[in-house]
């Protein structure tokens, strides 16, 4: 009613088209504000938090590490890497997914294929998570005598960017081997961007009986 009263001034009165748009643009304002400031709100309120929904995630990272355990062996001084991780989140903690990419060790290139399980715990303003990735390392030089199997847990924490995109970084360990007479360890160090498909949602949190 109040926006049909506004524009019949503006069109009975062109000369009040000025006054009226302000009029309508205050009006606007007035409704829009409070409207985000809720939102606002919320997000300040410790009783909220922003938690994942459920659906599809991909990441893609880029990581670097040093060697730990005996650096004069083979491909065990460095690494660098560039992989992406396609997969589901399955609730607000659990994600697991399938990756790929290439790993540059000294002067061989690597393709892994692994596994990737993550737990998210879910605080204000950011978001730790611990993983756990495993797989093989298909060497593209020597495929039968250097391609190996890898493990690497870890932790990490994630800030979301958008509601659909995070930035994190993490810090884990690797160890590659051959057999158990033949293992590499690494330290390494991960960049990612993560893109939901689902965007995040407010979750109120449960109130304590203490």
């Amino acid at each position: 009613m109040i926006y049909q009263n506004i524009l019949q001034t503006i069109g009975n009165n062109p000369s009040e088209n000025i006054k009226g748009r302000l009029a309508l643009t205050i009006l606007t304002l007035l409704i829009i504000v409070p409207l985000s400031g809720q939102s606002y709100n919320r997000l300040s309120n410790p009783s909220y938090s922003l938690v994942s929904s459920p659906g599809f995630v991909s990441i893609t990272g880029i990581e670097g590490a040093i060697g730990l355990r005996d650096t004069t062996a083979t491909n065990s001084k460095y690494y660098f890497s560039l992989t992406n991780v396609f997969g589901y989140q399955a609730d607000r903690n659990f994600f697991a997914g399938i990756g790929a990419g290439f790993y540059y060790c000294e002067n061989n290139l690597f393709v892994p294929l692994y596994l990737e399980n993550k737990y998210s715990v879910y605080l204000k303003g950011f978001t730790p998570y611990f993983y756990a990735d495993g797989g093989v390392l298909l060497s593209i030089k020597n495929f039968t005598d250097e391609s190996k199997i890898f493990v690497n847990p870890g932790v990490g924490i994630s800030r979301y960017i958008s509601p659909k995109i995070e930035g994190s970084l993490s810090v884990g360990y690797m160890l590659q081997a051959r057999t158990t007479l033949n293992r590499v360890s690494f330290l390494n160090f991960k960049l990612g961007i993560i893109y939901r498909n689902n965007t995040y949602r407010m979750f109120k949190k449960p109130a304590s009986d203490f």
